[in-house]
């Protein structure tokens, strides 16, 4: 399971890094609005989008493969 890394800036002119989940179904907005509820680290401003398949789950421990 991949991610994808994008940085931007916000309308505040603070550089963010998004991290997004590779070969999404849906589309990802690069903001906190974002449908999937991404978390925000606002010390390094790094959002991390979450995955409609819940491969993070998996990555974290939360989830076991059956």
């Amino acid at each position: 399971m991949t991610w994808i890394r994008i940085v931007g800036i916000t309308e505040c002119g603070y550089t963010v890094t998004h991290i997004l989940p590779e070969d999404e179904q849906d589309i990802h907005v690069l903001t906190d609005d974002c449908w999937c509820e991404p978390s925000l680290d606002d010390e390094f401003w790094i959002a991390t989008h979450n995955s409609t398949d819940g491969r993070e789950k998996f990555e974290t421990g939360e989830r076991k493969l059956s």
